[in-house]
């Protein structure tokens, strides 16, 4: 094919695809991207859930200048719902800088009417060459930020082949990204496309947080972003990123809810293995708490380098009644100022807490680890 040829763009009308195969959607997609080749090189399927499969595309931004992007899309016409739920959350969320973020968005399997409608709202602020490139493909189709780093369920697995408790340092900030993810769906940024992202604050107008309950939050579901982006308590350690919002609604206990399953995880994160916290409970401080694990009085031996206050923490945050537990604001502020005061000197004797040790951890574990 001629360098010089224009970019061809694929036919308008959407193809059927309600009984094709996994193999069938990523040649249809492959074959769509191939005929703009000048833009786009597809890679292939990078994850199938129950709901969508994912694929991944490099977008060539300039002559010398590129990006990687994820394409999700429908398994069956039957679950096209759950990826329009999970559309319209996004963009409620965008702008949150721990929630992947959404990049383009195409539906062209509704009415008319409707298609048109959406299509006209999608536009506005979404890249239009990006956008077009969507067009021919059937069923809803989200464009997402690529991330590479996998998700921390892979990073748990690496932590128990290799039986690592990461540094205290790498702790406290995995717990204020699950924590400010928590935070963006308490209150939701409902950013435009062109604003940047921001770091998820609690409002100070006294305004109520929404009920908002992901409703799928697991390992699987928090993905390991890039470190740097401007913010300085990214500056050595990755972000992680809510993503999956097929199963998102207006919940009875949003807030509780999202705050619990980030706690399951981070004790989960720190033994290695998944904590039975319902069989048991111990008394602590005046309360009775799920975290034995991880408190001296339990198996707390087993994590001698654990930082006491993380212990205490998590005992609160796992405390077996809500009215023990701290607050999302309250939770914020520990974490953000454990992120901030808790520097190298902070944990004296302890090489993996330097900033050189952090780095040589996350490019072991993370960067350069074996998938």
């Amino acid at each position: 094919m001629d360098n010089n040829s224009p970019i061809r763009r694929p036919d308008s009308a959407p193809p059927s695809y309600g009984n094709k195969s996994v193999e069938e959607l990523e040649d249809e997609q492959r074959t769509h991207f191939a005929v703009q080749w000048c833009k786009y090189t597809f890679e292939g399927l990078i994850g199938r859930g129950a709901f969508g499969l994912t694929f991944r595309l490099i977008e060539k931004l300039s002559a010398n200048r590129s990006r990687r992007l994820a394409i999700k899309r429908s398994l069956r016409p039957q679950r096209e719902d759950d990826l329009r739920n999970e559309i319209e959350w996004l963009k409620t969320l965008r702008g949150a800088e721990h929630i992947v973020r959404i990049l383009a968005t195409r539906d062209d399997s509704e009415s008319s009417a409707s298609a048109l409608i959406r299509t006209r709202r999608d536009r506005l602020g979404a890249p239009l060459e990006l956008h077009n490139s969507l067009m021919g493909l059937a069923g809803p189709i989200v464009v997402l930020e690529y991330l590479e780093n996998g998700d921390i369920e892979r990073l748990y697995n690496r932590l128990v082949r290799h039986d690592q408790l990461l540094p205290n340092r790498i702790l406290w900030s995995f717990f204020l990204c699950l924590i400010r993810a928590c935070v963006a769906l308490a209150y939701p940024v409902n950013g435009a496309e062109d604003e940047p992202n921001v770091l998820e604050t609690i409002p100070t107008d006294g305004r109520a947080p929404s009920m908002v309950e992901h409703a799928d939050l697991n390992m699987t579901n928090v993905m390991i972003g890039e470190a740097g982006g401007g913010f300085a308590e990214h500056d050595i350690v990755p972000p992680l990123k809510f993503i999956d919002f097929g199963r998102t609604r207006d919940g009875f206990q949003g807030v509780s809810d999202n705050l619990w399953k980030i706690s399951r995880m981070m004790i989960n994160l720190i033994a290695r293995h998944q904590v039975r916290i319902s069989a048991w409970i111990s008394y602590y401080q005046g309360f009775e708490t799920r975290a034995t694990e991880i408190l001296h009085h339990g198996n707390g031996a087993k994590y001698p380098t654990l930082d006491d206050d993380m212990r205490d923490f998590l005992a609160r945050c796992l405390a077996d009644e809500e009215r023990h537990r701290p607050t999302l604001a309250d939770m914020l502020n520990t974490a953000e100022t454990a992120v901030r005061n808790k520097t190298a000197e902070a944990y004296p004797g302890q090489a993996g807490e330097t900033d050189e040790g952090i780095r040589n951890m996350l490019q072991r574990f993370i960067y350069d680890a074996d998938t």
